[in-house]
């Protein structure tokens, strides 16, 4: 998988400082900056969700959201995956998340039901194949 930002948003890309972003044929693979412990911190992620992934990902029909090391989510941002799936429904694409590991990031999902709403894989590559589609 090689690096690269999708025509007109570079600018995007680079103001999200703690998020990578990797094409892989037209699907956005979102996945977040872990530290040397391999987590991300959960200000950081909450951050994300709740104020820049939704600008960030605008216009992005096909996105894989990987949570490796995201420790938890909260209502902040719950809130804008759904306005993502929405969205990404609205131009006939998909919205998987791979790297749900977390004990608190399962718990809430199946709480929430969110496990039913979202397709969640177990790789990132199952994910891809899945967006791709």
């Amino acid at each position: 998988m090689t690096p690269s930002a999708p025509s007109g948003s570079s600018d995007r890309l680079r103001t999200i400082s703690h998020v990578r972003v990797i094409m892989v044929g037209e699907v956005h693979v979102v996945s977040f900056i872990r530290d040397d412990r391999g987590l991300v911190s959960h200000e950081q992620a909450r951050r994300y969700f709740a104020s820049a992934m939704l600008e960030h990902t605008h216009g992005w029909a096909r996105v894989v959201l990987d949570l490796s090391g995201v420790p938890a989510l909260d209502s902040a941002a719950l809130g804008p995956l759904v306005q993502k799936l929405r969205e990404v429904q609205e131009l006939n694409g998909k919205l998987v998340l791979t790297g749900v590991e977390a004990p608190a990031l399962r718990e809430i999902f199946a709480l929430t039901r969110f496990d039913r709403v979202f397709p969640i894989l177990p790789t990132t590559a199952t994910a891809v194949a899945i967006a791709s589609s």
